[in-house]
């Protein structure tokens, strides 16, 4: 599947081990888009409705907010990306 011509072909999850309980975070994902493009740091993250995607971001102490650094602008890639990253996430924790 591919969302307008870009396709993750590979996905790499690295879960999160020692987890403690109150840490929301579930994984690291490292993604390459057309065999041509990666994204590290992407989080898997299970949140107050449960599992979601977070891109990476930086966070200024300064302006107390936190920037994306890379993100789908298309409601379309963002569903794609999700789903695809997601099914991976638990593919890797259920085997």
């Amino acid at each position: 599947m591919t969302a307008k011509g870009i396709e993750i072909t590979e996905v790499n999850i690295h879960p999160i081990r020692n987890k403690q309980t109150d840490n929301p975070l579930e994984a690291f994902v490292r993604i390459v888009l057309n065999g041509q493009f990666v994204v590290n740091s992407i989080k898997v993250v299970n949140g107050k409705f449960g599992l979601f995607v977070s891109y990476p971001r930086e966070f200024s102490k300064k302006e107390n907010k936190g920037y994306n650094f890379c993100f789908p602008i298309t409601k379309g890639l963002q569903e794609y990306m999700s789903e695809r990253i997601l099914n991976e996430y638990r593919l890797s924790v259920a085997g």
